[in-house]
C-alpha cells in the first residue's frame, strides 16, 4: 500500500510551518499596520492549517495508516 498520502501530509505541514515563520518575521519587518494585519491574518490561517494537518496525522496513526 502506498504511503504517499503520509508524505504529502508531512510536506504540507512543513510548507505551512515555513509560511508561518515567514509571516512572523514579516510582521516584525513590516513598515505599516496594514501589512502587519495582512501577515497576522495569513499567520492565523497557517496555524489553522497546521492544526488540521496534525489532526489528520493523528487520525492516520489511530487507523494504523502511519509509518512515515
Amino acid at each position: 500500500m502506498s504511503k504517499k498520502f503520509n508524505e504529502n501530509l508531512m510536506k504540507a505541514i512543513s510548507a505551512a510551518s515555513e509560511a508561518a515563520g515567514i509571516c512572523r518575521q514579516a510582521m516584525v519587518d513590516a513598515n505599516d499596520d496594514s501589512c502587519r494585519a495582512m501577515y497576522s491574518a495569513i499567520l492565523k490561517d497557517c496555524e489553522k492549517h497546521m492544526k488540521m494537518l496534525n489532526e489528520e496525522v493523528e487520525l492516520h496513526k489511530k487507523q494504523n495508516k502511519w509509518d512515515a
